[in-house]
Formats: structure tokens, C-alpha cells, sequence
């Protein structure tokens, strides 16, 4: 059977996304935060850049206040121009305005972390995607927000010393067999899908 491209599999992983009930999100979600939680690169990291949820999609919230409770540092996304900027979350972040796609949206006026910083940390990035697979392919919305973002932190990272993990975070129907990508399209390092834990390269595991 021929691989969908990337129009149609983005298509096919929306419908299947909202064919889930509110329940079913919420279980993937839990559990999806306490398999990454039990990563060392979680334990490891010093800041964990994550993205906030729109309606349909896997639950972040859960992940970001154990994370809060923890003692992470947590920034999430905001959209300037055709780049992402992380901005530290604010103990109000459930309460910010949400913009025309339902998510929370930092404040303009709230300072993003720069590049210089975020290549100097521990890195974890939690990524959004609509699809995952085995290679760490990661099937996005289409506009390259990640992608754009994801190389130059990689580049940053690299000339300032740090470390940056990048992990895919989905429910468990997000997890398919192959994913269409081009050349650029970044991969991830891992990928939490529910209970099931990938690292491309290796063996699926399930913990």
C-alpha cells in the first residue's frame, strides 16, 4: 500500500484525533506525562521547552505542572514573525489569553529566552506533532514553526556547549508506521506516545 503523502496522512491523523473522546485524551495525556517524567533526559534536563495544547490534541497541562512542581524551568512558544520564541511560564500561564486556535498565548510583553541561552542548558524540548514514527519523523501542521526553530537551536546548542533533547509527545494513535519527510524536516531524539516510548534507531519500548 503506497504511503499517504503528507496532505493526506495530516487529514487522516485530524480525523482520527477528533474521533477520541475527551476520557480517552485525558488517560493518553496522564500517562503520557508520567512516562516522559520517568526519562532520564527529564530528570537530566534543566529546561524543558513545551508546547500548550490546543482542543483535540494530547493534554500538556499535566506534564507542565509536574514538571513546575519539580523545580524545571518551563517555557512554552510564541509566534513572532515565522519564528518561535520561548517564553518562561508565569504561575497564571492557564489564565493567559488564548489565541484563534484556543491556546493559551504568552504575553507580548513577557521576555522570551534567547538562542544564546537555550544552547547553553539542558534542553528538553517537548514537540508537537500530528503524527510520529519508529525513525523519529515527525509530521507537523504544515507552516515549519518547529522546523525552523528546532535547527537553529540544534545550532545553537552545538556552539554553546549545552545539550538539546527533542521528544515527539502524542497519544498513542498518534504513533504511526511512516511518516513522509523531506529534507527539511527535522527529526526527534524520542518520541512519548501515551505508554509507549520510541528511540529511532533502537527497538520500541514500552514502559
Amino acid at each position: 500500500m503506497p504511503m499517504l503523502d503528507k496532505a493526506e496522512m495530516r487529514r487522516s491523523m485530524r480525523a482520527r484525533l477528533r474521533s477520541l473522546s475527551p476520557g480517552c485524551r485525558a488517560a493518553g495525556s496522564a500517562v503520557a506525562a508520567a512516562t516522559l517524567l520517568a526519562l532520564p533526559e527529564c530528570a537530566e534536563a534543566e529546561l524543558l521547552l513545551v508546547f500548550l495544547s490546543m482542543p483535540g490534541e494530547i493534554d500538556t497541562g499535566p506534564l507542565i505542572e509536574a514538571a513546575l512542581l519539580a523545580g524545571k524551568r518551563v517555557a512554552a512558544p510564541r509566534i513572532e514573525g515565522e519564528a518561535l520564541a520561548f517564553v518562561p511560564l508565569s504561575a497564571d500561564w492557564k489564565h493567559w489569553p488564548r489565541d484563534r486556535y484556543g491556546i493559551p498565548e504568552p504575553p507580548a510583553a513577557a521576555r522570551a529566552l534567547s538562542l544564546a541561552e537555550l544552547g547553553a542548558a539542558r534542553t528538553l524540548v517537548v514537540a508537537p506533532g500530528l503524527a510520529f514514527d519508529p525513525a523519529g519523523r515527525r509530521l507537523g501542521r504544515g507552516k515549519g514553526f518547529y522546523d525552523r526553530f528546532l535547527r537553529a537551536a540544534r545550532a545553537a546548542a552545538a556552539s554553546r556547549g549545552g545539550r538539546l533533547v527533542v521528544c515527539g509527545y502524542a497519544l498513542p494513535e498518534q504513533l504511526v508506521d511512516e511518516v513522509p519527510a523531506g529534507p527539511e524536516d527535522e527529526t526527534v531524539e524520542l518520541v512519548v506516545a501515551g505508554a509507549n516510548l520510541v528511540r529511532p534507531c533502537c527497538c520500541k519500548e514500552r514502559i
